[in-house]
């Protein structure tokens, strides 16, 4: 059996080729990230072998810069694994002491680990389509929230500087009110206007005329800082939010349509298409867990356990490993089924209740705690195909 370890790079791979005694039957060599480079692979590797039986392929998870090339392989019917880069770094370390690292040796690191667990290691197998583009999807969604967040956050900043007093009586937010603001941007904007002009652009439900006076009793008491800059940016920020705020109606639109196909993990309590989305494409193709122990893993929800002779760890925290997307979403779906406004009685609000009520554990570890078993249920309910029951 002949091992290949392949070290991802943008523009380039670093690869070496070892037998199952370890030892490097083609020399280190380099291939361009591009058809002329594949086929060079492919060629090499023929050259050392007559059966793809006998090659086991393995390179790091990095990015997105090793898609390529797995699905090439793939495509030429090699078994191709998918690593953990931190497993192979650790691999690394463990054979020198010293510091010491390059493409070449990270290359052999990849090939030595392989040889070492290709038994417990699972072949990388294509995702559903659709699961690869739920998870491109909801990322998507995830980072345009974030940056909505932050556009927030900068319009409530340059409104304290320019019109504070505005962010006091109205909400900055709303769409009438970001239309209006993009309009008139300083209190001296308002000089001069007529207040039957202000009310036809207030989109509040109180009397408008009334708003209207207080909106331009509010600009002419104003202690803002008017200047050609905030404006700019203002303007500029109104834009970035109107931007991210439309994208995200329209992937949220898109993804809901998508999870109609899924409907079995959508009838967990706390799940929405969001969420759901999310779980189902960061962790793919659910049947490569063995068990609920390694699919929670893969959340990095797992505790770190730390034991060393007579010392153990007794407040341990979590992994982290894995995921961010993932974390954050099954940390959404265990506060919306505990504590969310429109949650309904269920196993796991029970569980939540009894756990606060004796009054020993932080909010978030108790929040954590129905993650674990809310990961529980999904996998099963994945696994298995079948719809969620409270009684289960």
């Amino acid at each position: 059996m002949k091992f290949i370890g392949i070290d991802i790079a943008k523009d380039k791979h670093d690869i070496i080729i070892i037998d199952d005694l370890g030892v490097i039957i083609y020399d280190h060599f380099t291939i361009t990230n591009d058809r002329k480079g594949y086929k060079k692979l492919h060629t090499v590797i023929n050259s050392c072998t007559k059966s793809v039986e006998d090659i086991r392929i393995g390179m790091e998870v990095t990015g997105i810069y090793h898609e390529n090339l797995r699905d090439f392989l793939i495509y030429n019917h090699y078994s191709v694994y998918c690593i953990n880069p931190v497993l192979t770094s650790f691999s690394r370390k463990s054979t020198s002491p010293r510091r010491t690292k390059t493409d070449k040796i990270d290359a052999i690191a990849i090939c030595r680990y392989l040889m070492n667990n290709f038994r417990i290691l699972h072949p990388y197998t294509p995702s559903l389509y659709h699961l690869t583009e739920l998870k491109q999807l909801a990322r998507n969604y995830n980072d345009n929230k974030k940056y909505l967040s932050k556009t927030k956050d900068e319009l409530k900043r340059l409104l304290q500087i320019i019109f504070p007093e505005f962010t006091t009586h109205f909400n900055p937010y709303s769409k009438w009110a970001l239309s209006f603001l993009n309009d008139y941007p300083l209190p001296i904007s308002y000089k001069g206007l007529h207040l039957n002009t202000l009310a036809e652009r207030i989109g509040t439900h109180s009397n408008h005329l009334e708003q209207a006076a207080l909106i331009k009793q509010l600009a002419k008491d104003s202690i803002g800082k008017s200047s050609e800059l905030n404006t700019f940016l203002l303007k500029c920020t109104i834009s970035n939010l109107l931007h991210y705020d439309s994208q995200n109606k329209g992937l949220k639109d898109i993804i809901s349509k998508k999870m109609k196909l899924f409907p079995q993990i959508m009838s967990i309590p706390g799940i929405g298409p969001i969420n759901g989305a999310t779980i189902l494409g960061e962790t793919g193709d659910v049947s490569k867990f063995e068990n609920k122990h390694q699919y929670t893993a893969f959340f990095g929800v797992d505790p770190v356990i730390h034991e060393s002779g007579k010392y153990k760890l007794r407040r341990s925290s979590l992994s982290k490993r894995g995921s961010k997307y993932l974390r954050t979403a099954i940390f959404s779906a265990s506060r919306v089924v505990c504590v969310g406004n429109l949650s309904k009685t269920n196993k796991y609000r029970s569980k939540y209740l009894a756990m606060m009520a004796k009054g020993d554990k932080h909010h978030n570890t108790v929040i954590f705690a129905i993650a674990k078993n809310l990961i529980h249920s999904i996998y099963k309910i994945l696994r298995t195909n079948t719809f969620y029951d409270n009684n289960l």
